[in-house]
């Protein structure tokens, strides 16, 4: 083939996958703001309505499910996702994220006792869901072993427990 042909190949490979990721963005993605150490003690433990917060890396937050990705989406987080997204919860729960930052995983001790929040709510393991309500913590779910459907019935149980 000609080098021009395999130009226009990569071309059209490149717009594919720019529009796929154009198009995947979904709402309930941005939906999700950061919570900080700064703004953790405002933003959830002086809450008014409960709060859920999910402590996860950037990189897993990030995840697509896409053919070619080896890096599967991690299934609580796609459970979340889709929460928020049937918006039954919007304006009775609120939603954070907080972005373990690279590096803070300590291998000696087996924890993320390098970031003080992390450590002080004692995540050792990402992602971890935390729902908070009055200040306290009400459930505590770590990892995403389990399949999203699983997943989103075990938060959605735990969401109606809080709700009451």
């Amino acid at each position: 083939m000609k080098t021009s042909t395999w130009i226009k190949i990569m071309l059209v490979v490149i717009v594919i996958c720019g529009l796929y990721l154009v198009f995947n963005q979904s709402k309930e993605d941005m939906a999700v703001d950061k919570v900080t150490d700064e703004t953790f003690q405002y933003e959830v433990l002086e809450s008014p309505i409960p709060v859920i917060v999910i402590f996860c890396s950037d990189e897993l937050w990030n995840r697509r499910s896409v053919p070619w990705s080896l890096k599967k989406p991690v299934p609580v987080i796609l459970a979340i996702r889709e929460i928020m997204k049937e918006e039954q919860y919007k304006g009775k729960v609120k939603f954070w994220r907080y972005t373990v930052p690279d590096g803070s995983y300590n291998q000696a001790t087996e924890s993320f006792d390098k970031d003080s929040l992390c450590k002080e709510l004692n995540i050792k393991w990402l992602p971890t869901v935390i729902m908070f309500k009055n200040g306290s913590i009400i459930k505590k779910l770590e990892g995403g072993g389990c399949t999203v459907e699983e997943s989103k019935r075990k938060i959605t149980q735990e969401l109606r427990n809080l709700l009451e």
